[in-house]
């Protein structure tokens, strides 16, 4: 990975802006306050000693006054941010260095013991400074130096020709200078110290703002994964939840959130609350050490869950994770591979046997309508046409079986589409008109499902209230009411007769394939309903009726949850 030079975009408008940089400058500036104002403490009480100023005090003030003054402007344009960083930093090692050298000369020159505010202020601007600018900052400095060296080496070969009554000029200057091999030699310590201090300064400001941009990088990928990571498990198809030593959640799923229909649940929920029989399986998995836990079914409506859990290492080793699996979802995904394989099946053979279908089909028709033929062939021709008719159907639906996998789910209206489902099915409808009755609330209520499939779903439903649910002697009455439940998000389809219901012995195996009460029935229309409604994440289940009658209820995927289906 290639990161960005932090020198190179360090002086561009967007880095300079950083509130961080600001900070730094600003804390520079109060530093430089705070020595102002001990600078002319010091002046106002060392009035006897004067090792503060002691050459020219008032030279001394005035400078530690436009010190304090400038301190405070520079401390204002880091709240203002204009001009820009940069050119306030040039601009604040420029007073730094011209205010300092006039306090160390005011102060005693090379033999002051304020020589080290130089060097601070030196290394203080390599901080925020470039390389360049930090060695030119030393060298101006130095130079400051040496000049203001020489100024007072020149003042005082001015006193001591005046003094002696000698002749005056250069030649008392430079015997000054020759004179002063010691402060030759602190002016050359104090100027290496400055390059040193400048050099090493911005060396470690580099080192720190590279550590500062690696450590931003790897922030922002590690962010970046957690992100990641939330995104996966938050659409895995399977329950995810973590719960700590307390029983508190620490983390939850979407998908845990609806298979047990605690949408409300958040980290910091007791589990307890959230599911009972889930906390109880936890407890008891605790308990015995990690024996197998049973599978539950948080409500009636709701998919059987079979629950495992395991228990986190390294920090995390008091934590339980706890993955849900749908018993159902995995039942439904090995009769996938099951109708998967049948439907290769079907399709291979169907050809094979509807053409012969076909034939005896048109012969029995041909023999039926034969003058030569007696009434009692031609009964036997019509029953061989009626079952061609029956193997039809049954190969049809069997095909439509194989097909489910071809799921295209969409956001349907339920009031509109059921308003023209209605008008189709009262037309393509056999036999006796039934009542009609649809109740939808509210109504902009919206379902998740492949819309043809749903036709299918609802045909059959409709078909069997008008063949089964109805008494003799009785119009055929149905009902639909959609909906949300009472507790949960869930949308919801009951399709309702006021037949006689179904005999107690039969509702267990309403939905296995091929059981039929009718002579004449293929027993897969309800198989093949649920089927379907599996296939778009809805359950369909039977309700009875206290006060007779029958209600199958179709329950719908949450319409907030994702469209894409597996």
């Amino acid at each position: 990975m290639t990161l960005p030079d932090p020198l190179a975009s360090l002086y561009n408008d967007r880095f300079t802006d950083r509130r961080h940089l600001w900070l730094v400058f600003r804390a520079t500036n109060i530093y430089r306050l705070v020595l102002a104002v001990l600078l002319l403490t010091a002046l106002a009480l060392d009035e006897q000693s004067r090792l503060f100023g002691k050459q020219d005090p008032r030279m001394f003030l005035g400078a530690a006054l436009a010190y304090l003054t400038l301190a405070v402007i520079a401390i204002a344009g880091s709240y203002w941010r204009h001009p820009r960083l940069l050119v306030q930093a040039h601009l604040q090692m420029l007073v730094d260095l011209i205010v300092l050298t006039v306090i160390i000369n005011a102060s005693g020159g090379l033999s002051s013991s304020l020589n080290s505010l130089l060097i601070a202020a030196v290394a203080a601007n390599g901080i925020l400074l470039p390389l360049v600018s930090a060695l030119l900052g030393a060298a101006l400095g130095f130079f400051l130096l040496i000049g203001s060296w020489m100024v007072d080496r020149w003042q005082h070969a001015e006193a001591l020709t005046q003094l002696e009554r000698g002749s005056a000029g250069w030649n008392g200057f430079w015997a000054q200078l020759n004179n002063s091999t010691d402060d030759w030699v602190r002016l050359g310590v104090l100027g290496a110290v400055l390059f040193a201090a400048a050099g090493l300064t911005y060396a470690l400001a580099e080192r720190a703002r590279r550590g500062e941009a690696l450590a931003r990088q790897r922030t922002w990928e590690l962010l970046e994964v957690a992100e990641l990571n939330q995104g996966i498990i938050r659409h895995l198809q399977n329950g995810v939840i973590v719960v700590d030593a307390l029983g508190q959640i620490q983390l939850v799923n979407d998908t845990a959130r609806e298979w047990l229909g605690a949408l409300d649940a958040v980290p910091g929920s007791a589990l307890e609350q959230v599911s009972s029989p889930l906390a109880r399986g936890l407890k008891r998995w605790l308990r015995d050490g990690g024996s197998e836990a049973f599978p539950f079914r948080p409500a009636e409506h709701r998919p059987e869950l079979i629950p495992r859990f395991t228990r986190l290492s390294g920090r995390q080793a008091a934590n339980v994770l706890i993955l849900l699996e749908d018993s159902d979802q995995t039942a439904a995904q090995l009769q996938q591979i099951k109708l998967a394989a049948l439907g290769r099946l079907t399709a291979g053979i169907a050809h094979e046997i509807r053409n012969p279908l076909t034939a005896i089909s048109h012969a029995a028709q041909l023999l039926e309508e034969s003058a030569s033929v007696s009434a009692s062939d031609r009964r036997l021709a019509q029953i061989a046409y009626d079952n061609v008719k029956r193997a039809n159907r049954i190969i049809g639906d069997v095909l439509d079986l194989a097909r489910r996998d071809r799921v295209n789910p969409e956001r349907l209206a339920v009031t509109p589409w059921l308003e023209t489902f209605r008008e189709e099915f009262l037309r393509g409808i056999d036999g006796l008109t039934p009542d009609w009755r649809q109740q939808v609330a509210p109504a902009e209520l919206v379902v998740l499902f492949d819309p043809h499939q749903l036709r299918q779903v609802l045909w059959n439903l409709c078909a069997n209230a008008c063949q089964h649910g109805v008494r003799a002697g009785e119009i055929p009455q149905i009902e639909l009411r959609a909906g949300r439940e009472d507790s949960h998000e869930r949308p919801f389809l009951d399709v309702r007769d006021a037949g006689p219901g179904i005999a107690p012995e039969n509702v267990s195996h309403l939905f296995e394939p091929f059981f039929t009460t009718r002579a004449k029935g293929t027993g897969l229309g309800l198989y093949l309903a649920r089927e379907l409604c599996e296939a778009n994440r809805a359950q369909l289940q039977y309700l009875p009726m206290t006060q007779g009658g029958s209600c199958f209820r179709i329950t719908f995927v949450s319409p907030s949850s994702a469209l894409e289906m597996d």
